[in-house]
């Protein structure tokens, strides 16, 4: 009998109903600071935990200077910025994973619906990021392959390093080229070959804050918030005299922080999410 009855509080379960019934949908794999949930068919927020079971329909939203990471069961993953809300796999709408109400997020293979626009990745590493800004107006930029956006019945296809905008009520803007990124960083610091003795008169190319990053960055600094930037007088970093953090396109002057010798320069970019990956190999550079 008591097991008889066990089984019926578990058929009645709503979390094992919801499993049974294939809505289980994905899982809150990392997460920063404040972010709240909203079961469906509820109206209460919740704070969220990590490693906890999402499902259709349920409503994630990252309050400020908070990010989560989330990944579906399928593989699909979305990394969700500050100030975002959105509503996994909601019902009726085709095509989709997740539709964001607000904010800002990238997503990896994930199909995304916003106010105005739908996201559909055209290939298998395809990588994008949508924001929806004040006006409403979609922005989505592909940082590697190919995505495929919609809005009003058009569509146009978007390549790794273009982005497009949706305004409300309009169809997708044609593709354009993502800005340049800068050639040149402070004109005061300049690379010096590893393990070679300064020159008084070599005049190498300066050097930006692209060149010390990992290589990898280059190809989705439009996915990094960030990188964190140290600076030595020894190779093993055992005497750090700059420690900082930057916004990708700044450019410190290292002139101003640091008095004239030669140093090593690290340093590590930060994800969206912002989490800092592995520190670029040394290198010497002259102020």
């Amino acid at each position: 009998m008591r097991n008889f009855l066990v089984g019926i509080m578990i058929i009645l379960s709503p979390v094992f109903v919801r499993a049974a019934d294939g809505l289980y949908t994905a899982k809150l794999v990392r997460l920063t600071n404040d972010v709240l949930f909203r079961r469906t068919g509820s109206s209460d927020w919740g704070k969220a935990g990590p490693l906890m079971d999402l499902f259709t329909r349920d409503t994630v939203y990252t309050m400020a200077a908070s990010r989560a990471e989330i990944r579906f069961r399928t593989g699909e993953l979305l990394a969700l910025a500050p100030n975002t809300l959105i509503v996994l796999r909601p019902p009726g709408k085709k095509e989709a994973d997740a539709e964001m109400v607000a904010g800002e997020l990238l997503g990896r293979r994930t199909r995304i619906i916003t106010r105005n626009a739908v996201i559909l990745p055209k290939t298998a590493d395809a990588e994008f990021s949508a924001r929806l800004k004040e006006d409403l107006t979609t922005v989505v930029r592909v940082t590697r392959g190919v995505a495929e956006v919609e809005a009003q019945g058009k569509k146009v296809e978007v390549r790794k390093g273009y982005y497009t905008e949706v305004k409300p009520d309009m169809a997708p803007s044609p593709p354009v080229e993502l800005p340049a990124r800068p050639k040149t960083g402070p004109q005061a610091a300049v690379a010096v070959p590893d393990g070679a003795p300064p020159a008084a008169d070599a005049e190498p190319p300066p050097v930006t804050e692209y060149d010390f990053l990992p290589p990898d960055a280059l190809d989705s600094v439009e996915t990094h918030t960030g990188y964190r930037l140290q600076v030595a007088k020894d190779r093993d970093f055992g005497v750090i005299v700059l420690d900082g953090t930057y916004g990708i396109s700044e450019r410190p002057d290292l002139e101003k922080l640091l008095q004239p010798g030669d140093y090593y320069m690290r340093a590590a970019k930060i994800d969206l999410l912002g989490y800092k990956g592995k520190f670029s190999a040394p290198k010497r550079i002259r102020i």
